[in-house]
């Protein structure tokens, strides 16, 4: 097949969708297809981080997009602040449809690739662009009959179903990021992936383990449960990092625990030689644990229902343990019986390039771009 010109949309909450589109572009780069533009989604209290737009080898701009709301102290999800929040906003959601239209007519790529950006399918409804959309993100995996759901909350899976479906609208692919192999479902345009780990985790050394833990938090205001639960144990050295712009690059909490501000290199070549990861439950972070062997606990953003169903889907898959609380006890308590899961992982991981290139040019060679 002729190199395809593609446009990445990406949501940017989190470094999640930002890491998968990292990957993606190293395996289109590599099979000759070129990026020729990279569009993110994010609200203006979000910053991308540095290591993106470095090492994103295309050209970047951003759009308003919809976000959640956190409380206060920047640990939980409000459900009805996040309504109103957006609502507030949509002049400057309008202003985000006619940036990706703006680009899409500038670019005429040849395959739009959604990295779980919600106007891109409000896009495909109002504008009509003729360009096929392929939607990317573990999330379609709600609709496969394999996923877990953990019990009870059936509004909140219905939900999650519903809004993810939104998505994908008009979407001809929806590529289901998961821990494991699972049927695909063609009548629902729905191909369950491995997941899409950047080129930077395989160089990482095997086989290595120093006594610290590496913490991952999402929201900053997680440091203070951080902090509360080191108090009490001195004796465990922590590397922690945060997404806080105003902080220093390193900040030395005591002599066991540390802060740094978001670093992917660094924060890679730490999970490798670590003794565990917390995080808040993210899949990118609880993938790259699981292929590297280290157990994970998982700890969801409060009010974040996606992130609960991926620390009970993650934990049935041997990744670790779900915690409702930053409590470290529980790891340690863990340790013990965690058995490795990266000699069957690994595999699966390994499938994901030629999977991937094969539905990303099945898609493009189908439908037509019009002039």
């Amino acid at each position: 097949m002729d190199s395809l010109n593609c446009l990445f949309v990406v949501q940017g909450e989190g470094r999640g969708h930002l890491t998968q589109a990292l990957a993606l572009r190293a395996l289109l780069r590599k099979a000759g297809h070129t990026v020729g533009g990279v569009l993110v989604g994010r609200n203006a209290q979000r910053t991308l981080p540095r290591f993106f737009l470095d090492k994103i080898d295309a050209p970047v701009s951003c759009f308003d997009s919809p976000n959640f709301a956190f409380d206060a102290h920047r640990r939980g999800i409000r459900t009805g602040a996040t309504v109103w929040q957006n609502l507030c906003r949509l002049p400057g959601f309008r202003a985000g449809l006619e940036h990706i239209h703006r680009t899409v007519q500038r670019l005429r790529p040849d395959v739009i690739l959604n990295f779980f950006e919600p106007l891109v399918a409000l896009y495909t409804r109002l504008y009509r662009p003729g360009v096929p959309v392929v939607c990317i993100g573990h999330q379609y995996m709600f609709h496969h009959p394999a996923y877990p759901f953990p019990p009870g909350r059936a509004v909140q899976r219905s939900l999650a179903r519903h809004y993810t479906d939104l998505t994908a609208a008009g979407a001809a692919r929806r590529l289901a990021l998961s821990f494991y192999p699972a049927e695909d479902l063609p009548a629902r345009r729905l191909k369950v992936m491995p997941p899409l780990l950047r080129p930077e985790l395989f160089r990482q050394p095997d086989g290595l383990e120093e006594p610290f833990f590496l913490i991952y938090v999402l929201n900053s205001g997680y440091a203070e449960a951080i902090v509360r639960w080191h108090e009490r144990r001195k004796d465990v050295r922590l590397h922690c990092f945060w997404d806080r712009p105003d902080a220093d690059e390193v900040l030395h909490y005591d002599d066991t625990l540390t802060f740094h501000r978001l670093d992917d290199e660094k924060f890679l070549a730490l999970m490798a030689r670590c003794r565990g990861l917390v995080c808040t439950a993210g899949f990118e972070s609880v993938c790259e644990a699981m292929y590297l062997g280290k157990p994970v606990l998982m700890v969801p953003v409060e009010g974040h229902f996606e992130q609960y169903c991926n620390a009970r889907d993650a934990e049935a898959a041997g990744a670790g343990r779900y915690s409702p609380h930053f409590d470290l006890d529980r790891l340690l308590d863990f340790l013990p019986h965690y058995r490795r899961v990266a000699p069957h992982f690994r595999p699966w991981v390994a499938e994901a390039e030629a999977r991937f290139l094969e539905e990303i040019e099945a898609v493009a060679g189908k439908v037509a771009v019009p002039a």
